[in-house]
């Protein structure tokens, strides 16, 4: 019993070496996290590899997110527009106006218009029409976290596939 009491100062210091280290540890929660992301027209006029790989930049095309709490209630929700080369960076506060955490993983982003009227149907790959959450963390440090999305794209009106039956029949 003697020995265990004797110990407890020694126990005590290195508990407080262990908060003094913890407190001087940076903190991985920045203030606001980033969305980047593209913005691109899928061509399929264009041979399979222009189409598939070749797609070009929009530029002014909007893209919004959205943020829900823990009981799905909107937190949070932002816009960016794509730049020259249709790239767009949307900066969302990692707490909301009632002091909760805006979590990635509880966000939405989506196409919400695009920069060029000639090429303006929505698609959905990677989940542009339907949403995509930001999973794919590019870049953590105690000031800064930022998720990549997309790219996601438009098309065409004359490439746009109909999702109805209809479409796919045909009349001999």
């Amino acid at each position: 019993m003697a020995r265990i009491i004797r110990s407890m100062p020694a126990l005590a210091l290195v508990a407080a070496a262990v908060l003094i280290f913890a407190a001087a540890l940076p903190d991985y929660h920045p203030s606001t996290f980033t969305v980047t992301g593209e913005v691109k027209c899928q061509d399929c006029t264009k041979n399979w590899n222009a189409y598939a790989y070749n797609a070009r930049p929009i530029p002014g095309s909007v893209v919004g997110i959205t943020c829900v709490d823990d009981r799905g209630r909107v937190v949070y929700h932002g816009s960016d527009a794509t730049d020259g080369q249709g790239v767009f960076n949307m900066e969302v506060p990692s707490k909301a106006a009632n002091g909760g955490d805006i979590a990635a993983s509880r966000c939405l982003v989506r196409l919400a218009s695009s920069g060029d009227a000639g090429c303006a149907v929505y698609t959905d790959f990677n989940g542009g029409r339907s949403g995509q959450k930001p999973s794919q963390l590019t870049h953590l440090s105690p000031d800064k976290a930022t998720y990549a999305v997309g790219p996601y794209y438009y098309t065409l009106p004359r490439c746009d596939v109909k999702d109805d039956d209809s479409a796919c029949t045909t009349s001999y």
